[in-house]
């Protein structure tokens, strides 16, 4: 293992041959950060560490150029380091996201056992095909173009409350042709659809939260308008009129 005469700075991620690694050195040096180049230009920062049992662990950090100086490296590496001290193993919880189910998946698990019956109404029932109908269509329309390849566990309650008013203010407005010859069909947004489709995104959360793949429910904090309920009180005309009216139908 190759460790440089100081801390690694651009001068070594530029000179660093293909096929090998440095680790920092020195006054000032990480132990077990380094720098990785393979066969390509590409050289990645890298931090070496043990975990509570003692088991070695490599973890990537990124790419040099690609957000990350040696010095933005070599900081990561010391938070890296500091978990590993205290008895976390940064490089598995780096697996478990990367291989933690998107929004998209969730959706579709969701779905799956909609269709299938597993998910009960509040009446003991299931749902009704026309309401799964419109679910896949809000999910189609909108959850996929603007957060489906996000990780669902790493959604919190801002992101579906900028979601909701990209939604509203019609950034997933398109024209889709249909399967059907020469049809098509208009997505257009507004806040009424953008309300709806939180209130859907809460059940998907919540479903997620009971598979274990979220934490909590991002979509329990966010505040929607009430869809198709009044906005005003009616004045004392119009109550009297449609008590009126009410009277003449019981006639």
């Amino acid at each position: 293992m190759a460790t440089a005469a100081g801390q690694i700075g651009l001068t070594e991620v530029l000179e660093l041959p293909p096929n090998s690694e440095l680790f920092d050195g020195g006054k000032g040096g990480v132990p077990g950060f380094g720098i990785r180049r393979q066969r390509s230009d590409a050289v990645a920062y890298i931090v070496l560490f043990l975990t509570a049992e003692g088991r070695s662990r490599r973890l990537t950090i990124g790419r040099h150029g690609a957000g990350w100086t040696p010095d933005a490296a070599r900081a990561k590496a010391k938070a890296i380091l500091n978990e590993a001290a205290g008895g976390s193993d940064p490089a598995a919880a780096k697996k478990e996201l990367q291989e933690a189910p998107t929004v998209a998946e969730l959706c579709e698990r969701y779905l799956a056992a909609a269709h299938a019956g597993r998910l009960p109404t509040r009446r003991g029932g299931s749902k009704k095909a026309s309401t799964l109908a419109a679910d896949k269509s809000r999910i189609d329309s909108h959850v996929l173009p603007l957060i489906g390849n996000r990780k669902a566990r790493s959604i919190i309650t801002a992101d579906l409350e900028r979601f909701m008013h990209d939604v509203a203010d019609g950034k997933t407005h398109r024209r889709e042709k249909l399967e059907k010859a020469r049809a098509f069909r208009n997505v257009r947004g507004s806040m009424g659809a953008a309300s709806r489709t939180i209130g859907m995104l809460g059940a998907i959360f919540a479903y997620g939260v009971k598979l274990g793949i979220c934490t909590d429910n991002p979509a329990r904090g966010v505040l929607r308008p009430a869809d198709g309920k009044r906005a005003r009180r009616l004045t004392e005309a119009e109550s009297h009129r449609g008590q009126l009216a009410r009277f003449h139908v019981r006639l």
